[in-house]
C-alpha cells in the first residue's frame, strides 16, 4: 500500500503552546494562576505548562479531541506532536483506543531521540525521522562526518533503510518541516537564524545548483523506505523562512504559472510522486544496496516486487559522466533491461537534454554503463 498520509492533523497532546494559548485563558490559567483544570500541578515545558495527565477528565478530553478530528473534519491521520513529554501509558491507551475505533487511520509519533519503542510498545504506526534532515545538511556542508566519504555514504544508507522502523514507520523530512523552515523571532531563530526553507540553504532560487539540489533530494527522498513528507511550499521553491505573518506565510504567487523556476520544480515533484504511487516496488520493504561510490558520493540501491525492478542511483557531488561512461554495478546480470523512469535532470524539470542515458544492458556481471548528471537522481525499472 502506497502510504502517502495526504491529509493529517498536527496534534499537540502534551502541553498549551504559549501563555496566550486560547484554552489556557478560557482555563483560567492567567500569567499568575498556577492552575486551572486542564493544567494544575503540571511541570512546565519550553511550550508552555504540560497538561494534567493523571486527571481523567483531561485525559478523556484529548480522547475526544483525536476522535473529533477523525470524525467531525475526516483526517486520514493525526501526528502527536513531541511525545516524550507524555506519559507512554497514556500514549499506550490513547494509541489503542484509537486503532481499535478508527483501523485505517495512522498514527505518526515526533519523539526526540527518535526512537521505534514507540511503533512497537507505544503502539504508533509511524515515527517522526528529525535525523534524516540534519544528515542532509551535515552531507551539504561537508560538516559533522558529511566531509568523509564513508560516513556520507552512511548517512544516506541510513535515510533509504532507517534500522528499526520498517517500511511505514519513519516519516521523512529532509527538506524540512515546521520546526527547522518555521521561525518566530524574524528569521532569527535561538539567535542564529537557522530556520530556513531548504532552497535559501542552498543558495536561493535564483541558483542553479541549488535548484538542481533540491530535485535530486526530494526524488532521493520519494526513493526511501518510510513515508515522504514535504512542508507547504518547498515544493515551490519558496524561499527565507515561514511564520503566519503576511510576509512570510506560504506563497501563492509562486503558483500561478508565471515563475519558470517554479514550475520546473512543481513539474519534477508531480513526476516524482506519480511515480511512487504508481511504482509499487518503491513502497515495498525490499532494498538491497548495490553500488556505493563514497569519493563521488554516489549510492545505488534496489526496491522490487516479484514482477518488477527499480533502480534508484542518487548522486550528490559536482561531478558528471557523458558518452555512457560510469559504471555501476545492479547486481542483476545476464543482459537485464534497464529502462530510465525518471532523472532530475530531464530538461523540462531544469536540466538539459541527454543529461541521462535513457537504457541500459547490464553485462553478465551485473553492470550498466550510464550517463549520470551532477547533483541527480535516477531511477530505472526494469
Amino acid at each position: 500500500m502506497a502510504w502517502l498520509v495526504p491529509k493529517k492533523f498536527n496534534t499537540v497532546r502534551n502541553h498549551g503552546s504559549s501563555k496566550m494559548n486560547v484554552l489556557w485563558n478560557w482555563d483560567g490559567f492567567g500569567p499568575d494562576n498556577c492552575g486551572g483544570i486542564y493544567f494544575e500541578g503540571e511541570k512546565d515545558t519550553p511550550w508552555g505548562k504540560r497538561f494534567a495527565f493523571h486527571k481523567a477528565e483531561v485525559q478523556d478530553y484529548l480522547k475526544q479531541a483525536c476522535r473529533t478530528w477523525i470524525e467531525e473534519y475526516g483526517v486520514d491521520g493525526l501526528r502527536f506532536d513531541s511525545v516524550h513529554n507524555m506519559p507512554w501509558w497514556l500514549l499506550q491507551s490513547l494509541t489503542f483506543e484509537l486503532k481499535t475505533h478508527y483501523p485505517n487511520k495512522i498514527l505518526i509519533a515526533e519523539i526526540t531521540p527518535e526512537n521505534p519503542a514507540v511503533l512497537h510498545d507505544a503502539g504508533f504506526h509511524s515515527c517522526w525521522l528529525h535525523a534524516t534532515h540534519f544528515d542532509s545538511i551535515k552531507i551539504m556542508k561537508g560538516s559533522d562526518g558529511g566531509g568523509d566519504p564513508h560516513k556520507r555514504i552512511g548517512m544516506l544508507k541510513n535515510m533509504v533503510a532507517p534500522h528499526g522502523f520498517g517500511n511505514v514507520g519513519g516519516v521523512h523530512s529532509v527538506l524540512g518541516s515546521h520546526d527547522q523552515i518555521g521561525d518566530r523571532h524574524h528569521g532569527k531563530q535561538d539567535g542564529h537564524g537557522t530556520h530556513r526553507y531548504y532552497v535559501s540553504r542552498l543558495g536561493g532560487k535564483g541558483n542553479w545548483h541549488a535548484r538542481a539540489q533540491m530535485r535530486a533530494w526530494f526524488g532521493f527522498q520519494n526513493c526511501c523506505k518510510g513515508l515522504p513528507m514535504t512542508f507547504m511550499g518547498t515544493e515551490n521553491l519558496q524561499e527565507d523562512w515561514w511564520h503566519v505573518d503576511p510576509h512570510h506565510r506560504m506563497n501563492w504567487g509562486l503558483v500561478d504559472g508565471a515563475d519558470p523556476q517554479t514550475m520546473e520544480m512543481r513539474a519534477f515533484v508531480t513526476a516524482s510522486n506519480k511515480l511512487r504511487t504508481s511504482c509499487e516496488a518503491l513502497t515495498r520493504d525490499e532494498v538491497k544496496f548495490v553500488h556505493e561510490d563514497g569519493n563521488n558520493t554516489i549510492l545505488a540501491f534496489m526496491r522490487w516486487t516479484p514482477e518488477m525492478a527499480a533502480l534508484c542511483i542518487v548522486h550528490l557531488g559536482e561531478s558528471q559522466w557523458e558518452n555512457d561512461s560510469y559504471g555501476l554495478n545492479t547486481s542483476w546480470g545476464g543482459g537485464r533491461q534497464w529502462k530510465l523512469a525518471l532523472t532530475s535532470q530531464a530538461k523540462e524539470f531544469g536540466g538539459w537534454d541527454g543529461s541521462s542515458t535513457a537504457e541500459a544492458k547490464s553485462d553478465d556481471g551485473g553492470k550498466i554503463m550510464i550517463n549520470i548528471p551532477k547533483w541527480s537522481i535516477l531511477v530505472y525499472l526494469s
